[in-house]
């Protein structure tokens, strides 16, 4: 039997992963958790799970730095990322972080689901057509950049969408303009809230000391 946490931003989500996770005899759902809070506690609890299927979209969370220290403090849990996002430099970056594995939950079917844990306990890692062995391998090998300790570091993706902010455009007008999902500028916004310390727009457009992983701009 696996074992495996379900941890989803959405309580919808997370009944409909487990729903799916239902006609799978050999998969079991521990626990679930919605925040990364609750997860590090049942993790603290040393709760019995073999694999995390995780949401990288937490509110008020940086997900790599979440995985990273998921893999880092709690190495006997494996971490498959389970989301809504479609950028490949956000999927190769979890994976650099220490996921195992990306499957990506649109159109997702039982067997997808089922497929994708049982090679994560069978063989540590899971690849797809998304993201293949080529991929999946050169993402291992690049070492993780994090913010260093007092010091806000963005990637240039959430330059271009820090930069749009005070434009009041919507999540929405944001995606359309730089050809990115509303669900992926949510999770850049999470992240740029996190980073920043804030939890509002308006905070976050009044902070302007800190520093640019990469100058160029995205385009």
């Amino acid at each position: 039997m696996i074992n495996v946490i379900l941890c989803d931003a959405s309580q919808k989500d997370i009944q409909f992963s487990k729903e799916l996770l239902y006609s799978c005899p050999s998969i079991h759902v521990a626990a679930t958790t919605c925040g990364n809070t609750q997860l590090l506690q049942l993790l603290q609890k040393q709760i019995s799970s073999d694999i995390i299927v995780l949401d990288i979209n937490l509110p008020f969370t940086n997900g790599l730095a979440f995985i990273k220290d998921i893999t880092r403090f709690y190495p006997s849990y494996k971490v498959l990322v389970h989301s809504h996002i479609d950028d490949m430099e956000i999927i190769t970056s979890a994976i650099t972080h220490g996921a195992v594995g990306f499957l990506y939950r649109k159109d997702i079917v039982p067997a997808f689901l089922e497929e994708a844990i049982t090679r994560v306990h069978t063989n540590g890692y899971y690849t797809d057509m998304l993201v293949h062995k080529e991929i999946y391998d050169s993402a291992k090998q690049q070492k993780p950049k994090l913010p260093a300790k007092g010091i806000f570091s963005i990637t240039k993706k959430e330059e271009a969408v820090f930069k749009l902010l005070p434009t009041g455009k919507t999540y929405k007008e944001m995606g359309q303009i730089l050809a990115l999902k509303t669900r992926t500028i949510e999770w850049h916004v999470d992240n740029l809230f996190s980073k920043l310390g804030v939890t509002t727009r308006a905070g976050a457009i009044e902070i302007d000391s800190f520093k640019i992983a990469d100058a160029s701009f995205i385009s």
